[in-house]
């Protein structure tokens, strides 16, 4: 059967624009930032507009308008300018790219400017025009409250880029939040006092961790936890007294790692697993299904909360924080590759197990565990249990 087209275009004329794919199909950005860069993408090369008219095409409100903008910063695809006018600061812009440029850290774009109308001058012609073309948002009618692009110090420059680097560094790690754009939740962030950042930044895990104890499956995004200032429910460590374990930094999917992994699986009796569900009672009966198999698929993914956090991080990139008293097994662990034959039997014993298995990163080429293979799990857990009763927490 012939197939009939399912996107069906009008005829062409003089107002259409060349936009490339990606455009619309870059999932870092919300599908409200993609219309806008769609949109600005549409003008001509020297189109100037301002926020209103971002808020007025766009149907938003200021804050989203500015969001939107701020995503186009974070991912490259704008980038912030500043024109000279017979020596002295003019005009400030944003020059907006077809194609992202690398960025570290996304600048602010509070400066927008908020007028009604459109300014008509046109952009600096001081510096030689990028090779895509960009397009040109002039801001010479008003600047923030809170800061002069002029009147600004080196010093106080300086301050604002350590402030969003260590933003950056904190939202990008944030738990279940791959893929959602995280410029929204800056100005939380700048309205934390330096030492209030501090708190925030070391208590984050430690508070993902509380809430997992106490059986909470959702993760507050960063705003909320800034504003909140959600750090606070986290009860001071305790302070470590001389013969006290100092703790030690257990790389992901290093030698510390697989004795961490491997300490709870062998030391630490398995959690609560939950009962057959009414559907799995059903399989049972019907013979679909035993109730061992049930129970051992459920050992698999709830026995070890622990482990399961281990690997959650380590999937990150995040390193975990491990009891140096095991230090010393580090040299009883071996290096093994991913997908060897070392690799799938050891895949295999845990399946014989019940333990959850690695989870396989793009990046992760080698994962340690104990020397020897399967078989020669009991001379660790021998070696395990000799250094002494610890939780390693």
């Amino acid at each position: 059967m012939k197939e009939e087209a399912t996107i069906r275009r009008g005829a062409r004329n003089a107002r259409y624009a060349a936009i490339p794919n990606h455009v619309f199909e870059e999932v870092r950005l919300s599908m409200e930032a993609r219309w806008l860069l769609g949109y600005l993408l549409s003008k001509p090369d020297n189109w100037t507009v301002v926020l209103r008219d971002i808020i007025n095409k766009g149907n938003c409100g200021r804050d989203k308008a500015r969001r939107m903008i701020a995503e186009l910063v974070e991912l490259g695809y704008a980038q912030k300018e500043q024109a000279r006018d017979s020596g002295r600061f003019s005009a400030l812009s944003l020059v907006i790219y077809d194609e992202p440029f690398a960025v570290e850290v996304t600048e602010s774009v509070a400066s927008l400017p908020q007028t009604e109308n459109p300014s008509t001058v046109n952009p600096s012609t001081e510096k030689p025009a990028p090779a895509n073309h960009p397009l040109v948002i002039t801001d010479n009618l008003e600047k923030p409250d809170y800061r002069s692009e002029r009147g600004a110090s080196a010093n106080d420059q300086e301050d604002r880029k350590k402030i969003e680097k260590a933003y950056w560094k904190l939202v990008r790690s944030w738990p279940k939040l791959d893929g959602t754009p995280q410029a929204k939740w800056f100005d939380s962030w700048l309205a934390l006092t330096p030492e209030e950042r501090i708190q925030a930044a070391e208590k984050r895990d430690a508070w993902v961790e509380l809430l997992r104890s106490n059986g909470k499956d959702h993760i507050h995004v960063p705003g909320t936890y800034f504003d909140n200032k959600l750090w606070e429910q986290v009860p001071d460590a305790p302070a470590v007294s001389a013969d006290q374990p100092a703790r030690l930094e257990a790389k992901p999917f290093g030698k510390l790692f697989g004795v961490e992994v491997y300490r709870n699986f062998l030391t630490v009796s398995p959690g609560m697993i939950s009962a057959p569900t009414a559907f799995e009672r059903g399989q049972i009966q019907r013979g679909e299904r035993s109730e061992n198999e049930i129970y051992r698929e459920k050992l698999v993914k709830q026995g070890w909360g622990s482990v399961e956090s281990l690997f959650e991080r380590a999937s990150s990139g995040r390193s975990t924080a491990v009891s140096a008293r095991y230090n010393p097994l580090c040299e009883l662990m071996q290096p093994v590759r991913v997908g060897s034959d070392q690799w799938l039997a050891w895949q295999a014993y845990h399946a014989d197990r019940g333990w959850r298995w690695y989870p396989t990163p793009d990046w992760l080429e080698w994962v340690y565990f104990p020397s020897g293979g399967p078989d020669a799990v009991n001379e660790f857990e021998t070696a395990l249990r000799g250094i002494g009763d610890d939780d390693g927490k």
